[in-house]
């Protein structure tokens, strides 16, 4: 790849959109906007575009066809949900090597390649996010974790379960990752997909709560399933499972992603009942929202308000 003048892309003017369905709730157009203001990037505006519209989302990827200078760009980027992020892998120019290893994009970006040829590139932010809620908010509980058994656990198997594990192991000092989940299928098939891509971490399917209670003790925890109580007989043996890790003689951190609609779920509470530092989901939306940043206009992060924008979106996160 070629080297990007972003004194030009500042100036110009782009549309960020974020492509899902059923995403009205997002809190990332209050996240992005406030930073471009803070940034003085007069020119950037972050939407929400909730459709099942992919034709019209791959006709925003192909508006630089023809351009050979970051003067001539129309498109400089956007960010996926679910339920495309798997399938946006097939549609960008290039995938790097974390977001192959995790098989889901979220985040499109643009460069140049040497002939002055402008890609799409896909990635993956969701890790990062992950990485420096830990990093940021349970420093010790990392250094912990990285210093004796390196073990962490993931409560769910969807889409947000495999960049938890990817960051567990590649950033947080991981070796092994258990996953608990109410369907064993779907734990076996995210470990084909993510050794299948080049992941090289130990992934362990967590079955039933006899099976918990003979484990190391996971240090780092993450929670990537909604806020609901658990009825059906597979939801209520996979919490049965947690509850084992829950109540453990010596507790560790644990990031809870589900912050909508209530920030303090139900597995919040509980975790936080038994002395587990907890950590909003607000906190890894925030975080990889300004690694975004970054891939986009090119400044650092240490030359972002991190400090007030964290203050703006807690404060407007239930407007």
């Amino acid at each position: 790849m070629s080297s990007v003048d972003f004194e030009i892309i500042r100036k110009k003017t782009f549309v960020y959109n974020l492509f899902g369905v059923n995403i009205s709730h997002s809190k990332a157009p209050t996240l992005h906007n406030f930073i471009f203001e803070k940034l003085g990037l007069d020119g950037y505006h972050y939407q929400i575009m909730d459709s099942t519209d992919v034709d019209g989302f791959l006709k925003l990827l192909r508006m630089n066809d023809g351009a050979s200078s970051e003067a001539d760009l129309l498109f400089n980027g956007a960010v996926v949900t679910m339920p495309y992020k798997v399938k946006m892998t097939e549609h960008v120019d290039h995938v790097d090597e974390g977001a192959q290893a995790v098989g889901a994009i979220n985040t499109i970006y643009v460069r140049f390649d040497e002939s002055g040829k402008p890609l799409n590139i896909g990635t993956n932010t969701d890790t990062y996010g992950i990485r420096d809620a830990f990093l940021l908010n349970a420093p010790e509980f990392v250094e912990k974790c990285r210093n004796t058994n390196k073990v962490g656990l993931v409560y769910g198997g969807g889409g947000a379960s495999r960049s938890a594990v990817f960051a567990l192991y590649k950033f947080l000092g991981c070796e092994k990752v258990y996953v608990i989940n109410r369907f064993a299928h779907e734990i076996d098939a995210l470990i084909t997909s993510m050794k299948e891509n080049g992941f090289e971490g130990e992934i362990i399917p967590l079955l039933n709560p006899d099976q918990a209670k003979g484990i190391e003790r996971p240090d780092l925890v993450v929670l990537t399933v909604p806020d609901f109580e658990p009825t059906s007989e597979e939801e209520i043996l996979a919490k049965q499972t947690l509850d084992v890790v829950i109540k453990q003689e010596k507790s560790g951190a644990v990031l809870e992603m589900c912050y909508h609609p209530n920030e303090i779920t139900r597995l919040y509470r509980e975790f936080e009942s038994h002395n587990w530092k907890v950590i909003s989901g607000v906190e890894a939306m925030i975080y990889q929202g300004l690694v975004q940043q970054t891939l986009w206009s090119g400044y650092s992060i240490d030359e972002m308000p991190v400090k007030e924008v964290t203050k703006h979106v807690y404060a407007t996160l239930h407007d």
